[in-house]
């Protein structure tokens, strides 16, 4: 759901002679970024994506030089490399203001203290996960633009070929289990190529009507790097991944 908690906090408000915007989502999960791209195409928005955040602020600057800016960044909060708090410090740090660019927060948690820390760092709203077509048309109608009428949808076809990938997803990811158990490899390479297979379940099951599945891919994500940081029993922590997966896939 969009969410601003107060005036300040949503920032300027929509105004139909305004530009269309140009958006930049950062969102490090393909699945997620691709339904929100459908979405945004159905509401005409050009929206382009960046899978972390040191890419969004490249692709931010890039954008900036070449005269044509960003308008609205949508940023996930929880990526690889540079997360959302921490890439919207940075920007703003580089004097990136609000006006210039808004940056809306898309996020799964939605604490007073976690919406707090957003605003903190120079976030002026928040999407909640997994956003809805009427929600991001809202977030977008209060950053300047117009969109279309609620009668417009995803279609079908786009939604069953992302639920699709989602489901094949699922299985490549106790596939892997499966072959590192068998191979005994529990090296850096697979035991990180499992954790961002998890990381993107836990990012999207939600999405797709499994939340059970969601929490119990990040459980065992953040038993697996424990492990792995302790020099524990990996194996242990990858045979109780793949067994609670496959009960609920």
């Amino acid at each position: 759901m969009f969410e601003p908690s107060s005036k300040d906090w949503t920032g300027k408000t929509g105004d139909s002679g305004a530009s269309p915007l140009r958006v930049l989502l950062a969102e490090d999960t393909p699945i997620n970024a691709e339904m929100m791209r459908a979405m945004a195409s159905h509401l005409k928005i050009d929206m382009d994506v960046a899978a972390n955040g040191l890419e969004t602020i490249a692709m931010i600057e890039a954008a900036r030089d070449a005269g044509n800016p960003y308008s609205l960044l949508l940023l996930d909060v929880m990526m690889p490399i540079l997360d959302g708090v921490e890439t919207a410090k940075r920007l703003r740090q580089s004097g990136y203001n609000e006006t210039e660019l808004p940056i809306v927060a898309v996020t799964a948690a939605t604490s007073l203290d976690e919406v707090r820390s957003y605003r903190a760092a120079g976030m002026q709203a928040f999407l909640e996960k997994p956003v809805a077509l009427d929600d991001l048309r809202a977030a977008l109608k209060a950053w300047g633009h117009s969109t279309r009428s609620p009668k417009q949808r995803v279609s079908k076809a786009s939604l069953e070929a992302l639920q699709q990938q989602f489901e094949e997803r699922n299985l490549q990811t106790l596939d892997r289990i499966d072959a590192a158990l068998e191979q005994e490899r529990f090296d850096e390479e697979i035991v990180m190529e499992i954790r961002n297979l998890l990381h993107q379940i836990a990012g999207t099951a939600t999405t797709f009507g499994n939340p059970g599945l969601g929490d119990d891919a990040r459980t065992h994500e953040n038993a697996l790097m424990a492990a792995f940081f302790a020099n524990d029993d990996v194996r242990s922590a990858l045979e109780d991944a793949g067994k609670s997966l496959r009960e609920r896939i």
